[in-house]
């Protein structure tokens, strides 16, 4: 018989082995990563609780027939897919994304209450086994999640956030098209060049393209710049709201802002110009969409907040 240390050491790793995590819905989303095995406990609005644990993810890649560009290090992905098992309040649930298609635009997922997206898998990952590697590394914007999954998750009766969401940019066909995410592949983690999991969403439209506060800012102001010597001005936006959390919202490849930096914006205050500078192929506008929550910095979709746009927009019409 092991001695009694040895049995509570076993018991203390096997405790160790898997996280809970306990959240309680609040006035904006809440992100979270979960490895296999550890579990969510999210409190609804009403009280209730529902638990979600991830039990497995996978990725692979569906079609392998992109172009090349003849000047860039590229790959031949042109969609990918990922997916997870998980068990909601003991229910078996699969959930699939695609990657590089017009699927990319994804509805969430609902259940027992909650509206969950399912953002990213490691399994994607050329260091996890996977197939992609990060095409903005060099900037500090990483797709990859630090666990397993990344989700994120809000009572389904709330919005993403407590106040109304204003449209960023026009968008003609009143949707967020594929083939005008650069060259048709800058979505979300999309496959840029065949190979690089980007690290934002781009829309291409006419350089000279106005931009809109979506939401109310607290601050805003270039964090890189031309005239500071970087190839390119990117923009930021931040807004802190009173559950807590931080939302940095970005902006990238503006031509000039249209209102003073580090002040309070507006929703629907028009604060640039964009889709004129360092564009490559196309002129676009790459959006980035970051959270600062409970003790960890996220990069999400943008598409969650565009999906949130189109929505309210088509709702006032």
């Amino acid at each position: 018989m092991w001695p009694d240390c040895w049995v509570r050491i076993s018991i203390v790793s096997l405790r160790d082995k898997f996280v809970i995590l306990e959240r309680k819905a609040k006035g904006t989303l809440t992100p979270f990563e979960l490895n296999h095995g550890d579990k969510l406990r999210f409190e609804l609005s009403d009280g209730e609780v529902c638990e979600i644990e991830l039990v497995s993810t996978s990725a692979q890649v569906l079609e392998r027939n992109y172009p090349s560009y003849g000047y860039l290090d590229h790959g031949d992905i042109s969609v990918y897919a990922f997916e997870c098992e998980l068990r909601v309040n003991g229910k078996e649930v699969r959930i699939e994304r695609f990657v590089g298609s017009q699927e990319s635009f994804y509805e969430p997922f609902e259940q027992d209450g909650i509206r969950l997206w399912f953002d990213a898998v490691t399994d994607i990952f050329i260091e996890n086994g996977g197939f992609m590697d990060e095409k903005d590394w060099r900037t500090g914007l990483l797709c990859k999640p630090n666990r397993k999954a990344r989700f994120a998750i809000q009572d389904a009766s709330l919005s993403v956030c407590p106040e109304p969401i204003g449209m960023w940019c026009e968008l003609p066909d009143g949707r967020v098209n594929m083939k005008d995410c650069y060259n048709g592949e800058d979505c979300w983690m999309g496959p840029y060049a065949g190979a690089h999991a980007h690290c934002g969403l781009d829309i291409n439209h006419p350089a000279g393209t106005q931009l809109y506060a979506p939401i109310s800012f607290d601050d805003h102001y270039y964090f890189h710049s031309v005239a500071a010597g970087f190839n390119n001005n990117r923009w930021r936006g931040i807004r802190r709201w009173s559950d807590g959390s931080e939302w940095w919202l970005q902006s990238h490849h503006l031509v000039e802002l249209l209102v003073p930096e580090r002040q309070a914006l507006e929703r629907g205050t028009a604060y640039a110009t964009t889709a004129g500078v360092w564009i490559g192929a196309h002129e676009h506008t790459h959006f980035l969409f970051r959270v600062l929550d409970q003790g960890g910095d996220y990069f999400l979709d943008p598409w969650i907040l565009f999906r949130e746009m189109l929505a309210q927009a088509t709702t006032k019409l």
